[in-house]
């Protein structure tokens, strides 16, 4: 049985699959397909993958998502502060490599093909540097349960690129994400959020993990804060 980390793996990852979902013409033949492929949802959260179906129909930005997922990607946590210029709230950025980063939010995201601006301030500087690059949207999709938005961008510019003409500090936000791996690597327990952040999932999949008794937690009583063993991160594989 697969559920929604499974369907935003193939999503973004499976092109055979895409190219399958985008024969589906109806909503009936839709539901039909997920049932065959092996998926298993609830009535909500059926409602948000066919919500989601509208990215089976970009398969002209397949390529590019391909290109991107050669860069080597790292894991990171940032908040995204500001969209095409606008303060945005709940976003953050889940990974970044040299040519596009992949951004979470509760909020709607550009549509693929749109040009995007994003800014971010470092963890734990005490300058504030405030970070903006610039692309457009490869992909987007809605991920069903927590129902939140991922966007895949592409850079118009590489960050080593940035880098050699003093537009990105890349050595600091290098720094600054190790430095943050590093403060959860050295705990023995970590929240939600910081487990999620370390996969690179939303805190509300992690937290349902705890209810489904997939990962071991630790709860004093009910309605305390939920702690997870930092050795559970070693069930999960990081992507190259």
């Amino acid at each position: 049985m697969k559920g929604a980390i499974e369907f935003l793996d193939q999503v973004q990852n499976d092109l055979e699959f895409i190219g399958r979902a985008q024969a589906c013409t109806s909503d009936e033949q839709r539901r039909a397909f997920l049932r065959d492929e092996g998926f298993r949802f609830t009535p909500e959260e059926l409602d948000a993958a066919l919500h989601s179906w509208a990215f089976f129909g970009q398969l002209k930005h397949a390529q590019d998502a391909k290109e991107l997922r050669k860069a080597k990607r790292y894991e990171v946590f940032l908040k995204v502060t500001e969209l095409n210029g606008q303060p945005i709230d709940d976003t953050v950025m889940l990974d970044i490599s040299a040519w596009g980063a992949k951004i979470e939010s509760m909020m709607s995201l550009p549509l693929p093909d749109s040009p995007v601006e994003i800014s971010f301030a470092l963890p734990g500087d005490d300058q504030q540097t405030r970070v903006r690059l610039t692309g457009k949207v490869v992909w987007a999709v809605q991920m069903p349960i927590s129902k939140r938005n991922h966007a895949g961008l592409k850079f118009y510019h590489s960050l080593d690129q940035l880098n050699r003409e003093g537009k990105f500090p890349l050595e600091k936000v290098k720094s600054a994400i190790q430095k943050q791996h590093e403060e959860i690597a050295h705990k023995e327990f970590l929240s939600v959020k910081e487990f999620a952040g370390t996969i690179g999932v939303h805190w509300f999949t992690v937290w349902r993990w705890t209810v489904d008794k997939r990962i071991q937690f630790k709860q004093v009583k009910s309605g305390c804060k939920i702690l997870i063993p930092a050795s559970e991160l070693l069930q999960f594989q990081a992507h190259p």
